[in-house]
């Protein structure tokens, strides 16, 4: 049975991703989010929140106020799809009006002062702070070991023009790579530093693993992969876990990868949608 109540959605950035996650909010079928609708926008840029509110059926708020956007409304849900810099900017105070935080900018987390002061503003409220699992598979896996882990590493392979503008791109901007390339070898907590748009994928696996400091990282620049290519080995006495995904890139944000998204908007609809849930 579906909830009787219908829920508020509220969506921090209005990009490519947020922009797809509100359009399948409140619509029946096999990729929509039934029994929920989208009540309020928040965007640095007027004219991009504006431009989806426009474009949907529930005719949300568009806001670049954070105030105005959390009192526009009964928002029961905050889904963020923008960026570290949002989550630092807007999470603690989605948090401490009560409001459950989707937070798909898991990087922000490896923020130890961040992740202090989100956690503190959660146990305060009893609001929720919840990681989709992003643009990787295995997160219920490596969650159930994590006790008897020994270490993982995560093998992050993408197109130069994925990783265009960030800082451990930096000596590589405007240079030919021609063969595949090692931008980064070290720590997860080093390399979403270096690479904010491109490795969430090693900050929820820090999250669900063993820690950022522990959690090895290498990223590679590579003009022949197919894909936003994410190679997992998790080792301990439980045995080993390898998990290779070559996932698409966005189609108009090729710094993520498409399932990353899609990640988002089941972990919403079970949210929204109770009932039977396989693997979390």
């Amino acid at each position: 049975m579906r909830n009787a109540k219908t829920l508020e959605i509220g969506v921090i950035g209005c990009g490519s991703m947020g922009a797809e996650l509100a359009g399948v909010v409140g619509h029946d079928g096999p990729g929509g989010i039934p029994g929920a609708r989208v009540t309020a926008l928040l965007d640095v840029d007027a004219e991009q929140g504006r431009a989806l509110a426009d474009s949907l059926d529930s005719h949300p708020g568009s806001f670049t106020d954070q105030a105005e956007f959390l009192t526009s409304g009964d928002i029961d849900i905050v889904v963020e799809c923008a960026s570290q810099v949002a989550v630092r900017a807007h999470g603690e105070a989605v948090l401490r009006s009560g409001r459950t935080l989707l937070l798909m900018s898991s990087g922000a987390l490896m923020d130890p002062e961040l992740s202090a002061a989100l956690l503190s503003a959660s146990e305060e409220t009893g609001a929720q702070i919840i990681v989709p699992s992003g643009a990787v598979g295995g997160i219920d896996a490596l969650r159930a070991v994590r006790a008897d882990l020994d270490s993982v590493t995560i093998v992050s392979t993408k197109r130069p023009a994925a990783l265009e503008g960030a800082p451990g791109f930096a000596e590589w901007e405007g240079r030919e790579i021609t063969e595949p390339v090692t931008l980064f070898d070290g720590p997860a907590a080093e390399a979403v530093k270096l690479f904010p748009a491109n490795v969430n994928v090693a900050a929820t696996v820090s999250l669900a693993g063993i820690g950022s400091e522990r959690t090895m990282v290498r990223v590679v620049a590579d003009p022949e992969s197919p894909g936003n290519v994410h190679e997992i080995r998790a080792n301990g006495g439980f045995g080993e876990f390898i998990f290779k995904l070559v996932n698409r890139p966005h189609p108009k944000n090729p710094k993520t990868s498409h399932l990353a998204v899609l990640a988002a908007i089941e972990s919403l609809r079970a949210l929204v949608n109770p009932g039977l849930r396989v693997g979390t």
